[in-house]
This record gives C-alpha cells, sequence and structure tokens, in this order.
C-alpha cells in the first residue's frame, strides 16, 4: 500500500465516520480560502468583502436586520492560527461527540452554540467585529461535559480542557469572552434537553416519544436564543448606528 493511498483511506474513513465534523472543517476552511482569494492576502482576509460581509458586527444586525451574521460569522476566521486552532479543536471534539450522541444531534449542537456564542455578543461585544468557531466549539466543550456525566464517564479531561480555555479567554487580547462564554451555555444547554431529558423520561415512553420531546426541547432552545439575540438588537444605543 502506498502513502498515498493510505492517507486516502484516512480522510475517507474520516468522511465516512464522522461526516459532520468533516464536512464542518471542510466548509470553514473553503470559506476561509475564498477570502485569502479576495483579499490576496493570507494574514489579513478580513478584508475581504466575503469577510465583510458575513463577520458579525451587532450595530449591521440592529440597523439593517443582518441577522445572517450570527450564523456566518462562526465560519469566518482572522487569519490562519485562528482557523487552525479552532479546526483542530473541531477535529479532537467531533471525534469524542459525533459517534456518540449521532450526527443530527451533533451538527445541532454546533449550529445552537455558535447562535449562542452570537447571541452573547450581541449584548457585550457591540462595538466590535467578531468571527470564529470558537462559540460553537466552546458549545461541544459543553456538551461533551454534558453527556459525559449522562454517560457517567470520568470528565476531568473535558473539565481541565474547559478551564484553561475559559482562562485563554479572559488572558489574551482580542479574544470574544461573550462569545465562548455564551456558545459554553447554550451548547451545554443544547446537551441536556437532547441527550440528558431523553434518557430522563419515564420508561412507558417509547423511542419516538422519546426523540420527539428531545427535538422539541432544542426548537424552544432555539427560539430562546434567537429572542435573546433580538432583544439585544432591539435595545441597542442608537449611537452604535452611526458606526453602522
Amino acid at each position: 500500500m502506498t502513502t498515498q493511498t493510505h492517507s486516502g483511506g484516512a480522510v475517507s474513513r474520516f468522511f465516512r465516520l464522522q461526516p459532520v465534523t468533516a464536512w464542518l472543517i471542510t466548509a470553514n476552511l473553503a470559506v476561509y480560502a475564498a477570502t485569502v482569494a479576495q483579499s490576496r492576502s493570507l494574514l489579513a482576509n478580513h478584508s475581504a468583502v466575503l469577510f465583510q460581509a458575513t463577520a458579525l458586527y451587532p450595530p449591521l444586525v440592529a440597523a439593517h436586520d443582518e441577522w445572517w451574521r450570527l450564523m456566518t460569522s462562526a465560519f469566518q476566521h482572522f487569519g490562519p492560527m485562528h482557523l487552525l486552532l479552532n479546526m483542530y479543536m473541531l477535529w479532537i471534539l467531533g471525534l469524542g461527540v459525533e459517534r456518540s450522541i449521532g450526527h443530527a444531534r451533533f451538527l445541532a449542537l454546533y449550529l445552537v452554540s455558535a447562535l449562542g456564542g452570537s447571541a452573547a455578543v450581541m449584548f457585550y461585544g457591540q462595538n466590535a467585529l467578531t468571527a470564529g468557531a470558537s462559540g460553537a466549539i466552546f458549545g461541544l466543550m459543553g456538551a461533551y461535559a454534558i453527556v459525559a456525566m449522562s454517560m457517567r464517564v470520568d470528565v476531568k479531561g473535558i473539565g481541565i480542557l474547559l478551564v484553561l480555555n475559559i482562562g485563554v479567554s479572559f488572558l489574551v487580547p482580542g479574544v470574544s469572552l461573550a462569545a465562548h462564554l455564551g456558545g459554553l451555555l447554550v451548547g451545554a444547554l443544547g446537551a441536556l434537553v437532547l441527550v440528558s431529558l431523553p434518557r430522563r423520561l419515564p420508561r412507558g415512553v417509547g423511542r419516538g416519544g422519546r426523540q420527539a420531546v428531545s427535538w422539541l426541547g432544542y426548537l424552544v432552545l432555539v427560539a430562546l436564543v434567537a429572542t435573546a439575540a433580538w432583544y439585544a438588537a432591539d435595545t441597542m444605543s442608537p449611537g452604535l448606528f452611526l458606526r453602522a
């Protein structure tokens, strides 16, 4: 077997076993490549038209109803190190979580965590241009902790990882603490309704009933997070709109 064949087999296996993780990483890499091509810069990709149109800047959301930024900003990154660190964490968490809870739940947790991080920025980062998958990744870490506890698995490893990453969020300048903590909270809540809640229902509730209850709880969570983001935009200081 050649090295090329072995490498191709590993990639194929990754897409087969963790397809959501694989395609999320692919999407992030593709978006970054597009911004690099537009800006003609590996480091200053934030000057690209695509980046400026999709990164999260709360006054633009509030003044011009550009609500897509709450989600699209999770696929943008400031430079290669920001991208690679987030993709490495996504890969690690995908290996640990996606096959444990299922592909659909994993994707749902990723997306609602990204939304939760953006909603927190709408409250506490109103004058900053924000981008990155960190909110979603912190949400996956929170979800990992909830899933591990519900399965009675040792949580020391994820606990240490969370403490280290939260510490970095406090200490490193330019890091969006709001996005990280917002994503963490919403991801943990998402895991509670999608993973823990169905297991706590009475035994008489069938598999279909458990799934219906868990997904209904998830939709309620999405609605609450979206409402919080709307409220933040609605109460934003008019002075910020002048800079939008």
